[in-house]
């Protein structure tokens, strides 16, 4: 298995030096750099040659992971924000196309983060097929275009439309693409599923990617996930690709807000956060492999 580090574990604003990140991550001993779609976008097409160049240099992978804006939203009732979301897609394609990246994951079906919404005012059913309609059309231009989606199944407090693995199954069987698979976070599942590794093997072959982090958002071994649980599942559908750690400890800035960080979760000097990071890949890598 390949394991990566989300960039914005280091990062309090989505814009950064994503070469930098790269290079750290590479040090540690990652073999992936994960970052947001929104962080590619505010690069230039030149910065991003250079960081095709230098992931090649160092081995290196880069995944983008994004949650789509509300007001272009595959599932939204308004037919232009549908239409808007398939553009802002082509956009992250054709940053992607410079990176040389193969494989996107994220809320790709809906808007993300969901800070204002109720049960008032929401009709799922309608919400659901609307988004059927808009990512089908995401998932064809991804495929014309050779690209792996990895739709993010996350908890109810973060989006309405799949919280578990059985509805997001669901979805991803109604929309057809052979090129969309799911992308699981042990952070989302702690909340939402009866058996993390029960699900991890409803999942089998439809799991393209896997976020891990503790339950309190701090690096892995620093909390009480069953990664015993969790590794042994992974083993039982033969899962051979991506890991990825989503951390996030550091309050202040654009990250904490969207992932609701309210305070230092750890010491956030950067010789103490690589250290913490040191310790986690080398716990999973002793659980996992």
């Amino acid at each position: 298995m390949k394991y990566g580090i989300h960039y914005a574990y280091w990062q309090h604003q989505w814009a950064a030096d994503l070469a930098s990140c790269l290079k750290r991550a590479k040090n540690i001993g990652f073999d992936i750099l994960e970052i947001s779609g929104d962080g590619m976008l505010s690069c230039s097409n030149e910065e991003l040659l250079t960081l095709r160049k230098i992931s090649e240099d160092y081995n290196m992978s880069i995944n983008p992971c994004q949650g789509m804006p509300k007001d272009s939203s595959p599932d939204s009732d308004n037919p232009n924000e549908r239409a808007q979301a398939l553009e802002f897609a082509k956009r992250m394609f054709d940053k992607m196309d410079i990176l040389g990246c193969k494989q996107i994951g994220g809320i790709l079906y809906s808007w993300w983060p969901t800070m204002t919404f109720s049960n008032r005012n929401i009709d799922i059913d309608k919400l659901w097929d609307n988004s059927l309609e808009g990512t089908s059309n995401i998932a064809k231009e991804a495929k014309d275009r050779g690209i792996l989606l990895t739709l993010e199944v996350v908890n109810r407090y973060e989006n309405y439309l799949f919280n578990n693995v059985k509805e997001a199954l669901r979805f991803v069987n109604e929309l057809g693409y052979d090129n969309v698979k799911l992308l699981l976070d042990i952070y989302h599942m702690n909340i939402e599923e009866d058996s993390i590794g029960d699900s991890i093997r409803m999942a089998g072959d439809k799991l393209g990617h896997f976020h891990i982090g503790e339950c309190n958002r701090k690096v892995p071994g620093c909390g009480h996930m069953p990664w015993t649980e969790i590794g042994t599942a992974l083993k039982d559908i033969n899962y051979n690709a991506g890991i990825t750690m989503e951390p996030f400890v550091q309050a202040g800035g654009e990250v904490a807000d969207a992932v609701r960080v309210w305070r230092d979760l750890a010491d956030n000097s950067d010789l103490s956060l690589d250290q913490d990071l040191v310790g986690a890949l080398s716990f999973v890598k002793s659980v996992f492999d």
